[in-house]
């Protein structure tokens, strides 16, 4: 053990050069990702980043011949001087509002959005994507059909179902892929987020867009959907909170997006200008209103709190893989929580669960036992979050990851609407 100390934990048994590089790079990554809410942006991507994988199961770079590194459209192109490494880098910054990823099939759409979702956390030199940053408070979503839901108020996008179901309280074991959606986005709203990544390929399709002739066949009253397409102007201009989506299916939301980008053979181009263009035209010959894109309200988001004693496990709990954990009588699956990036998080998650157990007391809501679990974590390290037990592997997830799988516990009355 001694020996091993030496050659691992000792500065002088490492490469001082590149240890001092990645401390560097790290640090202007970090300084980069602070610059964005004062340049106005959610996202920045670098040029000459290297944004495809390996492979589905690889995180590491792509190489080859073939690559084609990240080049910013002219019309987005910014650029800033990194402290730490006294150098200026350009790339595109994506500002805030609604920003539209189009693109055929295989050019490169979902890739860049992948690398926006891990914009959140620091890369190591060499990763490809090092200034690739993205708001903190960026959250990915999508549907998730089966996922357990509690006491949660969907109403900005669901209202009116059958036999008198009511939606501002909302529980269910088994939601469907509107539903299910709709929570992910609510939950997410509630604890802070601040910009919403999504890909229509993950998405419901009837949560997404109504077309009008759909409209025309399916009255609205007959209709309990309201659309995403219908909320996204409002949740920014209302609520501040932008939206970054891959769409290759439905040019409607031309009409709503503030930024169009074209992916072509891994190549970028700004296309909002032809974007607005055809939506212009197409609302010209149309022989009545189209509203298929039109923008409402998008409503209240109301906190719930955790019900501390629905979440202990009975000393029962073990991490089977990144996306699943048993947490006493209950297999909890995150597998639709796509920026967990490493079992290590996974191992933090469970362990937070177990705390927020002791710390839900009251009347505190959701966004506030997180506020003192990240005080916590602050102060004291990882190993807070089971004193007395020194686990090696453990990893710091994002509060948005935490709150995710405190949403996804299959427990009756784990949570309750604040009043």
């Amino acid at each position: 053990l001694p020996t091993l100390v030496k050659q691992t934990l000792r500065y002088s048994s490492l490469n001082s050069t590149k240890m001092q590089h990645h401390i560097l790079s790290v640090e202007d990554q970090e300084w980069l990702r602070n610059q964005l809410e004062a340049s106005g942006l959610v996202a920045f991507v670098a040029n000459g980043a290297v944004l495809p994988r390996a492979s589905g199961a690889d995180d590491k770079p792509m190489v080859g011949s073939g690559i084609v590194r990240f080049e910013s459209p002219p019309q987005l192109r910014m650029s800033f001087v990194l402290p730490n490494l006294q150098k200026t880098i350009e790339g595109m910054g994506i500002r805030k509002g609604v920003t539209l990823i189009v693109g055929g099939g295989f050019h490169g759409k979902s890739t860049l959005l992948s690398a926006l979702q891990v914009g959140v956390y620091n890369k190591i030199p060499g990763d490809g994507r090092e200034f690739c940053v993205a708001d903190v408070r960026a959250v990915k979503v999508r549907a998730e059909d089966g996922r357990a839901v509690s006491s949660v108020d969907i109403s900005p996008f669901i209202n009116n179902l059958p036999f008198g179901q009511g939606t501002t309280c909302f529980s269910t074991e088994d939601a469907s892929g509107s539903t299910s959606q709709a929570s992910n986005i609510v939950e997410a709203l509630e604890v802070g987020a601040s910009t919403l990544l999504v890909d229509e390929d993950t998405c419901a399709t009837n949560f997404m867009i109504r077309d009008d002739k759909m409209m025309e066949l399916v009255s609205r009253d007959k209709e309990p959907i309201t659309p995403f397409i219908h909320k996204i102007r409002s949740l920014y201009e209302d609520n501040g909170v932008s939206s970054v989506l891959v769409i290759g299916g439905s040019g409607d939301y031309f009409d709503v997006a503030d930024c169009v980008i074209m992916m072509d053979s891994y190549t970028c181009l700004d296309v909002t200008a032809r974007a607005k263009q055809i939506a212009l035209a197409a609302a010209e010959k149309a022989a009545s209103a189209h509203v298929a894109s039109s923008s409402q309200r998008f409503g209240s988001i109301f906190a719930r709190c955790p019900i501390g004693s629905a979440y202990k496990p009975n000393n029962k709990v073990s991490v089977r893989a990144r996306s699943v954990i048993s947490y006493g009588d209950i297999e909890l699956e995150l597998g639709g929580l796509e920026q967990i990036v490493s079992m290590s998080q996974t191992n933090s998650i469970s362990m937070a669960l177990q705390r927020i157990a002791e710390m839900a007391i009251s009347s505190m809501t959701l966004s506030e036992v997180l506020a003192q679990l990240d005080v916590l974590i602050d102060s004291d390290g990882l190993d807070a979050l089971a004193p007395g037990h020194f686990n090696g592997n453990l990893a710091r997830p994002r509060l948005f990851e935490v709150a995710a799988a405190v949403n996804r516990l299959r427990k009756t009355g784990n949570m309750v609407q604040k009043k």
